[in-house]
């Protein structure tokens, strides 16, 4: 079935709907045909024109039902561009970003929609549209994960630096040392409410970040400066 974008549409470039139609067509024709006839049709999906989503979806299922390498291939090929654009477009990707650049991500990101993508997951899916969805909810998952790792990562470090610092003569000094850096990272959390402050209290005074930087990497928890004091002063109160 073809699938169009209305002109009322809100926009959203998952939003048209094409229904599945598995023919004896589609199933007779070569990886090479599919992935021609997929590409031409993805063009007009992606410019919101009459599309057939069949070419795709039979491409998409020879990868995952049959695991045809050259199906993924055509795929990779396809859709590595659009999948790039997400993470580039992803507002947590910047910082992550090593000298490799995106390719990491975007390879991460196939890699995950390949494992979790099962063949019987793949018959719930009637459009290009919803399979596209699908992967860039793979784009999203592989940056929160690497965010995450980067993080822990972070932690550990800042704990061995604790753990690692030399004796002081102040007996103030020994009271804390007597501590493990780890317990006494979990007395400060104790005491702090709410994620925000968590990442206030961790992004200030161990990595000494200044609001505005703080703000810039992380929109979701401090929309503005503003509010990077606005927590700044809650927490010392």
């Amino acid at each position: 079935m073809e699938s169009r974008n209305s002109s009322g549409s809100t926009g959203s470039e998952f939003s048209r709907v094409g229904k599945a139609e598995t023919t004896p067509q589609t199933e007779l024709l070569s990886i090479n045909d599919l992935a021609r006839c997929c590409s031409e049709e993805t063009n007009k999906f992606l410019k919101q024109s009459v599309s057939n989503d069949r070419y795709c979806l039979e491409l998409f299922r020879r990868a995952i039902t049959r695991r045809d390498d050259d199906a993924w291939a055509c795929i990779y090929q396809q859709y590595a561009p659009l999948v790039l654009t997400w993470v580039n477009q992803h507002q947590s990707a910047a910082p992550i970003l090593g000298q490799d650049g995106s390719a990491p991500l975007v390879n991460a990101a196939f890699a995950k929609f390949a494992q979790a993508l099962t063949p019987a997951k793949m018959d719930n899916f009637d459009s290009l549209a919803a399979v596209l969805k699908y992967l860039k909810m793979c784009v999203h998952s592989v940056i929160a994960d690497e965010v995450r790792s980067r993080q822990s990562r972070q932690y550990e470090e800042t704990l061995e630096l604790i753990e690692n610092e030399p004796a002081s003569e102040d007996p103030a000094d020994d009271v804390v040392s007597s501590i493990s850096a780890q317990g006494l990272w979990q007395v400060i959390q104790e005491e702090l409410n709410g994620e925000e402050e968590r990442v206030l209290i961790y992004l200030a005074y161990i990595h000494g970040m200044k609001p505005s930087e703080i703000s810039s990497q992380h929109r979701r928890l401090f929309p503005t400066v503003e509010d990077v004091y606005r927590i700044a002063s809650i927490t010392v109160k």
